[in-house]
């Protein structure tokens, strides 16, 4: 369930504002809203600080090499930040250096001070380049030397005691030799190897670097909420939401009894944060919830209990076979002692999945996509889930019956409004397109009674919807009528995505077993090739069948499931103004 939030606005003298945000931050249970932008010099630099702290903890390598000093982090960040600085400087250098070397390298390794010593005695020497395809020629009064060849130029040298003229593409002659150049881009990247031992050194400064990352972090978050807060002349105040049932530790707080309080019930026009607090057995489907980032708005509802037992239905009709339950069983059992530290949840959530896989696989005679399976497993086979068209009519019951909690659940929130008969219409409406799926795909015939739960279905949304005081402002929901409807259309017939992605598992495993095993096993040598067209094979499937979960089994609660009851997902995490120490 979703708690139920208190908006508190918290008063104070301006003297006393600092004590009252450190005995709020002790605390740990307001969650900040802003007043106004939080700008201000100290949060600027503190931020600047929080980077450059950052960028040095991300160029330290992950496993550390050296010991910790016992520097100071500002002191460790100097030495870092230097090296880094020092490193780019020598990049950049390394850069230059090879460009000028690839630009050299065919001409070979001359003295361009000889060549500046003969042009001062007025021997010209200038070097060029020209497309291999076309001929060389020396300008009248010169001597040309071909220097280098390859399959694209020509490299070669003008020799001449006066000025002259010529159209091939002049080298520009560097400042150092190919030799020193080369040279230069040894040191050069001697010596950032030498700047990556000492940063494998500094390693051992990671958690140094790391306890400054979270404080710096911490001095932000409260910067940022005393640059946030209102003021009025000598007068400043917080505004936040805190859980109700959290409201007397902040008015019982000693810090906090100079303060002016007002408590207030969120309004609708409120970012109120959403806190779901639920019963054991529905907080394992918080992993999948937190995986996908999602969080139903303070006024919405929390479907996490429906979204548990439905999941773990469409996740067994998607695996659709009881060896793959049991193998995924097995690994969820040995993965929870591995990581025994790890949070119980997810493990708890794939279990069930795992065990309601097993029971449908059981009742469906599915193991491994194997077609003989023995005797003792055919009798718990039901033979009606064999069939295909009683798959597809399944999943249009379980479909109807998943949307028509969605309105239920409406209608009883609307309970002391004429609204909830256009949700109990919704509720006929959604049976209607039940019966219709069933007519158009599995050609069973359409009952004399459909036609009246059509009309009874009509007349309860239309009249209903918005009464007749609102019309004006809800005429675009009647207009929306006809389209809503094809869409519940839609909605139910989309759970047959259950029967096709689950045939599809089966069809897959079943093509592996025949690809593995229709030669025979004559020699080790076959053995050892279906044992791994096997294992690909199936471990393909697997992959596939987790995918088909998370794209088809989650889909279908958060987007149709949700569309009905109304859940958009616009939840704002709550995010208390607390001590790192504390989170």
């Amino acid at each position: 369930m979703i708690l139920p939030m208190k908006k508190i606005t918290l008063l104070c003298l301006k003297d006393d504002q600092e004590n009252a945000l450190h005995a709020l931050h002790e605390m740990g249970v307001l969650h900040v809203a802003h007043s106004k932008q939080p700008v201000c010099k100290e949060l600027e630099k503190e931020k600047e600080y929080y980077d450059r702290l950052q960028n040095a903890y991300d160029a330290l390598p992950p496993n550390p090499e050296g010991k910790a000093s016992g520097d100071t982090a500002d002191v460790i960040l100097a030495k870092m930040e230097k090296l880094s600085q020092r490193r780019k400087e020598l990049e950049e250098l390394c850069v230059k250096l090879n460009y000028e070397k690839q630009r050299a390298q065919p001409y070979g390794n001359f003295d361009p001070a000889q060549v500046l010593s003969l042009a001062k005695s007025r021997v010209s020497v200038r070097l060029y380049r020209s497309p291999s395809n076309q001929p060389v020629t020396s300008p009248e009064g010169s001597t040309l030397f071909i220097i280098n060849k390859d399959k694209n130029f020509n490299y070669f040298a003008i020799i001449g005691n006066r000025n002259y003229q010529c159209d091939y593409e002049e080298f520009q002659i560097p400042g150092q030799s190919l030799a020193e150049i080369e040279t230069d881009i040894f040191n050069a990247e001697k010596e950032m190897k030498s700047i990556s031992q000492e940063f494998g050194l500094l390693s051992g400064e990671k958690s140094v670097i790391k306890e400054a990352l979270l404080s710096a972090k911490e001095r932000i978050r409260f910067m940022e909420v005393k640059a946030g807060m209102g003021s009025a002349e000598n007068i400043v105040y917080l505004q936040g939401f805190c859980p109700a049932d959290k409201v007397n530790k902040i008015l019982e707080a000693p810090s906090l009894l100079g303060c002016g309080s007002m408590i207030t019930d969120p309004s609708g026009e409120d970012e109120a944060p959403t806190v779901i607090r639920n019963p054991k057995w529905v907080q394992p489907i918080k992993s999948i919830l937190d995986m996908i980032n999602i969080l139903p708005g303070y006024t919405e509802k929390d479907i996490s209990g429906v979204f548990l037992i439905f999941f773990s239905v469409f996740s067994a009709i998607l695996i659709g076979d009881a060896g793959y339950g049991a193998f995924f069983l097995l690994i969820t059992i040995v993965s929870k002692k591995v990581f025994s530290k790890a949070p119980a949840a997810p493990f708890f959530l794939l279990g069930i999945l795992s065990v309601c896989t097993i029971v449908w696989g059981i009742l469906t005679g599915n193991y491994f996509g194997i077609g003989n399976i023995p005797a003792p497993f055919k009798t718990l086979r039901v033979e009606w889930l064999n069939n295909e068209k009683n798959i597809m009519h399944l999943c249009f019951l379980i479909g109807s019956i998943h949307l028509t909690v969605a309105h239920a659940w409406n209608a009883i929130q609307l309970m002391n409004s004429l609204r909830a008969i256009a949700q109990m219409g919704w509720i006929c409406m959604t049976w209607v397109m039940y019966i219709t799926a069933r007519t158009m795909i599995l050609d069973a015939a359409f009952p004399a009674w459909g036609y009246y739960l059509l009309f009874v279905a009509l007349g309860c949304v239309v009249m209903f919807t918005t009464s007749p005081k609102q019309i004006k402002k809800d005429w675009a929901d009647l207009m929306m009528f006809p389209l809503n409807v094809i869409s519940n259309f839609v909605d139910v017939v989309s759970y047959i995505r259950l029967f096709a992605v689950g045939s599809a598992s089966l069809a897959v495993a079943m093509s592996f077993n025949e690809m593995a095993l229709e030669k025979g096993i004559n020699n080790i040598f076959a053995g050892l090739i279906a044992a791994l067209i096997l294992f690909l094979g199936h471990g393909l499937n697997v992959a596939l069948m987790a995918l088909g979960i998370l794209v088809h089994g989650v889909r279908l609660n958060t987007l149709e499931f949700s569309g009905h009851v109304g859940v958009q997902w616009k939840g704002i995490p709550y995010k208390p103004f607390s001590k790192q120490s504390k989170k």
